[in-house]
């Protein structure tokens, strides 16, 4: 517990500065530089056989496809990951002129890790580049860090029905009721911390943004929770003290970044985002 509250409390105003602060190409390369740790964290985890090269293809897609998402040419991103597929599956094909072929799931793994996690998490720089602000760029990291506080404080202190015990054996009822909790009330402090500085704020959207963020987000906890489950793995990795590899920590916003990425989008055409 220490050991992440001093990472929390050293990382998220770094972020801060990054995103409040930083060109929107800065936020492009750090979460580059997520994908691409997460990428290989997982292919060694669940493709550890795999020749090395298959995990450089996926690092090198991982690291390019968010920062062209922040610079606004995400259709090279696109391009991306066709080149990857067709890297992938060529070296899938010429397998089948050797003794010991690749099997399929190591080439969905590699697609998985070099371009499906990055377009997901990519979502973050993407909305960066959208020129809703920098108070928008910040959301996904609002909705998923006070998701996951506000879930282990409530299950640890409150929490008695297991949901998911196969799954994840600590995540109860009362833990994801008080994820939604907390998502929506931190919003709101979010929302009156902009208002002071004089950026116009609409707070009924930020709780609807906490309520459905916070869901799409213990789905996100729960879907990599069952991959380590499937591969038999505590964790992803040893990076980041307390908390695992940056798949253990940023496994939940692959999936919050897309959803607010949509909801932002679909706030613009109806002429309200925050």
């Amino acid at each position: 517990m220490r050991e992440r509250i001093i990472v929390a409390a050293v990382a998220i105003p770094l972020l801060g500065l990054i995103i409040f602060l930083a060109p929107v190409w800065a936020l492009g390369v750090l979460i580059g530089a997520v994908s691409a740790i997460s990428a290989f964290e997982l292919l060694e985890c669940a493709a550890p056989g795999s020749p090395r090269r298959f995990t450089v293809y996926a690092a090198v897609s991982a690291f390019l496809i968010p920062i062209f998402g922040s610079i606004g040419y995400a259709f090279v991103g696109n391009l991306l990951v066709f080149a990857l597929a067709i890297t992938i599956f060529t070296e899938f094909i010429l397998s089948f002129r050797e003794e010991k072929r690749l099997d399929l799931e190591t080439v969905l793994l590699v697609l998985f890790a070099g371009a499906i996690m990055p377009l997901m998490l990519g979502a973050i720089a993407r909305v960066g580049a959208m020129g809703l602000g920098r108070g928008a760029t910040f959301l996904p990291f609002v909705v998923a860090f006070s998701c996951d506080s506000g879930a282990y404080f409530a299950g640890r202190f409150f929490g008695k029905r297991k949901i998911f015990p196969q799954l994840s054996p600590n995540k109860t009822l009362e833990g994801c009721i008080g994820g939604v909790a907390a998502t929506v009330v931190i919003m709101l402090l979010y929302g009156l911390v902009l208002a002071l500085f004089k950026v116009e704020t609409r707070f009924w959207p930020l709780a609807i943004y906490g309520i459905f963020g916070s869901l799409i987000c213990q789905l996100g906890d729960l879907a990599f929770s069952g991959i380590k489950r499937q591969y038999n793995i505590k964790d992803f990795g040893t990076l980041i003290p307390g908390h695992g590899g940056a798949l253990d920590r940023f496994d939940s916003l692959h999936f919050v970044a897309p959803a607010m990425e949509l909801m932002l989008t679909l706030a613009v055409f109806s002429g309200r985002v925050l």
